[in-house]
C-alpha cells in the first residue's frame, strides 16, 4: 500500500466525518467553546488530583500549579504521561465519558469507518523545560518520530492540545517527500533513534496546531515536541484512531475496543493500581503503561 492511500483514508474522514483538511495527511475537528471548556474542565480536575493540588479556574494560575508540581512524580512518566491511579479514577472515567462522546458524534454520520477505538489516550504534561529523566531517552517524544514505529504502521495520531502554552510548546510535523516514501520507514523499533535515518527523507512543514481543535494525523507524518527558549507548559491529549481494515501491533491490542464504549453507562475503566505501588512494567517495549493492569469493568 503507498502513500497515495494514506492520502485516501485522510480524504474519506474528512469528507464523511465533516473535518477541516489542513494538509494532504493531517485532518481536524473543532470543537465548540462549550463543549471545549467543559471538556478543559474535566482534565483539570484529573491533572490537580494527580498531581496532589487543589482545583484552580484560572488557566494560567492552574499551570503555575502544575509547575510548582513538578517534583511531584508518582503519577507521571518521563514523557509527561499522568497515569491513572484507582485515587482519581472518578476523574479519568469522566474524561474517557466526554472522550468517547465527541468521538461518536463526529463519527455519526459514518461509523463503520472507525475500526477499533482505543480507550487508554494519554493526558501528558510537557513542560516548559525537559524532565530530566526524559533527556537521551531513546523513545523521548522530543526525538522526531511515527507512532507506527512502537504501535504497528497503519493507526492514526490523535493530537489535542488544550491548557497552556502552545504557541512555544507544541508539536511540530514532517511530511514524507513522496518519491522517496518507502513502508519500511513505518516499521517497528523499539528506540526512537534507530529509526533517525527516516528525517533524511522528509521535510518539516509549518503548521502550528491550535488549542480547541483534535488533529487527525496518517502515522506517515512525523512528528515530534518542540519547545521555544521561552516555553511555558502545555497540557494535551494523544492517542490513535484506527481507520479501515488495520490492527495495531500486538502488545497494544488490549488497548482497543469494537465500537465506542458508553463510559460512565455501561462501562468503566479500572486504573488497576494505587498510588502507592510502582509504576506496573510494561508488557514489552512496544505496550502502553498501563497494559498490565488496566482494566474495563461491565455495567450490566
Amino acid at each position: 500500500m503507498s502513500l497515495d492511500y494514506r492520502i485516501k483514508r485522510i480524504n474519506n474522514i474528512s469528507k464523511s466525518w465533516g473535518l477541516n483538511r489542513d494538509h494532504d495527511l493531517i485532518a481536524s475537528l473543532p470543537l465548540n467553546k462549550e463543549l471545549f471548556n467543559d471538556f478543559k474542565l474535566k482534565i483539570k480536575l484529573y491533572v490537580s488530583k494527580a498531581l496532589n493540588f487543589s482545583y484552580e479556574s484560572d488557566d494560567e494560575k492552574f499551570i503555575k500549579k502544575v509547575n510548582s508540581s513538578r517534583e511531584y512524580r508518582k503519577n507521571v512518566t518521563p514523557n509527561g504521561a499522568i497515569v491513572p491511579k484507582r485515587e482519581f479514577q472518578l476523574e479519568y472515567n469522566m474524561i474517557l465519558r466526554d472522550w468517547s462522546l465527541i468521538i461518536k458524534n463526529m463519527i455519526e454520520k459514518d461509523k463503520k469507518l472507525l475500526s477499533i477505538f482505543r480507550i487508554t489516550p494519554n493526558i501528558r504534561i510537557k513542560y516548559g523545560k525537559e524532565l530530566e529523566d526524559n533527556v537521551g531517552r531513546s523513545l523521548s517524544t522530543s526525538h522526531p518520530h511515527s507512532d507506527a514505529w512502537v504501535e504497528g504502521p497503519w493507526g492514526m495520531n490523535c493530537y489535542f492540545p488544550i491548557i497552556g502554552d502552545s504557541n512555544n510548546n507544541n508539536l511540530v510535523f514532517y511530511e514524507p517527500i513522496k518519491k522517496e516514501f518507502d513502508e519500511k520507514m513505518m516499521a517497528s523499533s523499539p528506540s526512537y533513534e534507530n529509526m533517525q535515518w527516516v528525517m533524511k527523507h522528509y521535510e518539516k512543514i509549518d503548521f502550528v496546531p491550535q488549542k480547541g481543535n483534535i488533529y487527525f494525523s496518517d502515522y506517515a507524518m512525523v512528528h515530534n515536541t518542540h519547545r521555544t527558549k521561552n516555553a511555558d507548559t502545555r497540557i494535551s491529549i494523544d492517542t490513535t484512531l484506527y481507520i479501515g481494515e488495520h490492527k495495531p501491533h500486538p502488545d497494544r491490542e488490549k488497548e482497543y475496543k469494537l465500537g465506542v464504549p458508553d463510559f460512565g453507562i455501561t462501562t468503566l475503566v479500572d486504573p488497576g493500581q494505587y498510588e502507592s505501588e510502582k509504576f506496573a512494567e510494561k508488557k514489552s517495549v512496544y505496550s502502553h503503561y498501563t497494559s498490565k493492569v488496566l482494566k474495563t469493568i461491565k455495567l450490566d
